[in-house]
């Protein structure tokens, strides 16, 4: 998307670097990305030092759940018919989320994800709704009320629904606007018959309390939270001010490690 960020842990999952990149780039084109990311991987040195293992999580809303039930290796591609417009130029994962006994299918622009990889050349790659289904399902416990969590990245948006820990709907949209934002979310609510008084929210991602986005939700919503990060980060001194909401996907990587 617009930002590239990561966070270094130690083996006992204590939080010791957080940072983040503001790339400024042209979200319809990765073009203006290569660059950018070019001179991070050049200049930043801490990426430069060897690690134990390295996750890297890519964000598009070009990926679709399918269930393990229903997949089928061979028609991998066919499955983002409906999602991606055009697979030229692009590269097909599969990420298994054994959560929900499905399979995460995405495209990724090639160009980007070889850059990544040549300068992380031992990383791990998953797509970054992947991390936020796994960090939303590890924080649940025995409550079965169904619960939305929706995550924001620049102007995409992840939205699920689950109770306990089974996951009753999954979806990502492309927004323009906060009206428009705000009707994915509705959607839902009427989709599945919800309450909004009476339904919890939990956001995260870049999004705040003072945000135009907050303020719409809550204008039709009554109960509203921001996430707390996954229970698998031990967020010690180096995190004081840091909004865990913020950077949920990126926390909840840890998670998908291979």
């Amino acid at each position: 998307m617009d930002r590239f960020s990561y966070a270094i842990m130690d083996s006992e999952k204590q939080l010791l670097v957080l940072k983040s990149y503001l790339l400024n780039a042209d979200l319809a084109s990765s073009e203006p990305l290569q660059p950018a990311l070019k001179e991070i991987f050049l200049e930043d040195k801490i990426l430069k030092l060897p690690f134990n293992s390295t996750t890297v999580g890519l964000i598009n809303n070009k990926s679709t759940l399918v269930p393990d039930k229903l997949y089928q290796a061979d028609d991998t591609r066919v499955y983002l018919k409906n999602q991606v417009e055009s697979l030229d130029n692009h590269q097909v994962f599969v990420d298994r989320v054994d959560e929900v006994a499905a399979k995460n299918i995405y495209a990724f622009d090639q160009e980007i994800f070889f850059l990544v990889k040549e300068s992380l050349p031992n990383a791990d790659f998953f797509h970054a709704s992947t991390s936020v289904l796994r960090g939303i399902l590890s924080n649940q416990n025995g409550d079965i009320t169904k619960k939305i969590f929706i995550n924001v990245k620049g102007d995409h948006l992840q939205i699920a629904l689950v109770a306990g820990k089974e996951l009753i709907f999954s979806n990502s949209f492309s927004f323009k606007n906060d009206k428009d934002f705000i009707y994915h979310v509705m959607l839902v609510f009427k989709q599945f018959d919800l309450n909004e008084e009476k339904t919890p929210v939990f956001l995260s991602g870049q999004i705040t309390d003072e945000s135009k986005l907050y303020r719409i939700i809550y204008r039709y919503i009554n109960q509203i939270q921001f996430s707390e990060a996954p229970t698998a980060v031990n967020f010690g001194k180096n995190s004081k001010g840091i909004p865990p909401h913020f950077y949920f996907d990126l926390f909840s990587l840890d998670l998908c490690e291979s």
